[in-house]
């Protein structure tokens, strides 16, 4: 070896023994405080939801017999009860003047209003652009079941939506892409991802003060309505959707099939009458989905956005909740002798991404490459 390479290794071994003299034992990390999602709080009740976390094997294909020149509409079905602030936002993001590139040709809403101490009422509805009929209700039950299947039994569309919960905001491309979704496939069952208001779960914001004071700040710090899409920016996935849609989706508070499936299906099921109608949202959208003719199709781009309002699943807190979601996991139970567990029908996937719904496409993403990884 020459002179300088044994200088240089020389010079290597003083260095490497500094470095090990200076070294010090790193500090043990601080325990993480416990933490227990929702989810995770529920999940050892009898009959909770089994989460999904692949697919069923088959590949979607499209049929060919879609007729793009039939006539098409869409009847959304609304229901609404003590929540007259939040509907008339809800109603508002299906209006013509925020829905983009469709007109009132293309679809009506059918708000139906369970009554309460707390009414929306007719008159709110009237005035806003678009094609619009207000329907109130007496109604003995908590369950919004009836009103569902009343709603869907004055529809004139082809295809029939469904927004179980009044409070639920929309962005501007929803009804273009259900149409569009409809054009590709003749039994499309299209999903809208739901998201929370708010950047967690409400479930879990209404125990560290959020309320609707908050979030109407929120509101006004995207200036919504000027941009529909900016509602991503201020929310969070539910938990319906927590996995992201890249994985079984839970259930979607925003959807649409087609008329002759509504009816094959015999409508939502009356014998759900649990409080809101416990689990009832989750079970059509898992019987349409899983019926041998049907294509799942999910809206990317696209979202349902949820306002607090004291709501069953989002305004209850500790045991009272519990004891609720046990009750509704119970009837589900009952009445379908398991668990609810999503469908694994794979979906195809359509819309345009705006780019504040970039992160939940790497969301997504992450959870499907993170659970692969664990298998």
């Amino acid at each position: 070896m020459s002179i300088i390479g044994k200088l240089r290794r020389f010079a290597g071994s003083i260095k490497r023994a500094l470095v090990a003299d200076d070294a010090q034992p790193p500090a043990p990390a601080p325990a993480p405080a416990p933490t227990v999602s929702p989810l995770q709080a529920v999940t050892k009740l009898p009959f909770a939801p089994q989460y999904s976390t692949r697919f069923d094997s088959p590949m979607p294909v499209l049929p060919h017999t879609a007729n793009a020149a039939a006539p098409l509409k869409i009847s959304i079905v609304v229901i609404v009860y003590k929540m007259p602030e939040q509907a008339r936002k809800t109603l508002y993001s299906l209006s013509t003047e925020y829905q983009q590139g469709v007109s009132a040709d293309d679809y009506e809403v059918i708000v139906v209003e369970n009554k309460s101490d707390q009414l929306l009422g007719e008159p709110a509805v009237r005035d806003i652009p678009g094609n619009f009929r207000y329907f109130l209700r007496d109604e003995t039950q908590p369950t919004p079941v009836f009103a569902i299947n009343f709603g869907a039994a004055q529809a004139c569309g082809t295809h029939i939506a469904v927004i179980i919960d009044g409070a639920r905001m929309c962005t501007p491309g929803v009804i273009n892409y259900m149409l569009g979704a409809a054009k590709l496939s003749p039994s499309a069952v299209t999903a809208v991802p739901g998201y929370h208001l708010g950047h967690e779960l409400q479930q879990v914001s209404i125990l560290k003060g959020y309320n609707e004071a908050a979030e109407a700040e929120l509101l006004a710090s995207i200036q919504w309505p000027a941009d529909g899409y900016r509602l991503f920016d201020i929310a969070c996935l539910s938990g319906s959707c927590s996995s992201g849609f890249f994985k079984p989706i839970g259930e979607s508070n925003c959807f649409v099939v087609p008329k002759a499936v509504f009816e094959q299906l015999g409508g939502f099921d009356e014998n759900f009458t649990e409080t809101g109608g416990g689990q009832v949202n989750l079970d059509f959208y898992k019987r349409a989905v899983e019926l041998p003719e049907t294509q799942l199709v999910i809206l990317l781009g696209e979202g349902s956005f949820h306002q607090i309002h004291g709501g069953v699943t989002t305004g209850t807190k500790g045991s009272h909740r519990e004891e609720t979601m046990a009750a509704h996991f119970a009837q589900y139970g009952k009445l379908r002798g398991e668990a609810y567990r999503p469908p694994g029908k794979r979906a195809i996937y359509l819309g345009a991404i705006p780019d504040s719904a970039l992160k939940y496409i790497r969301h997504g993403s992450t959870t499907v490459m993170m659970m692969n990884d664990l298998k």
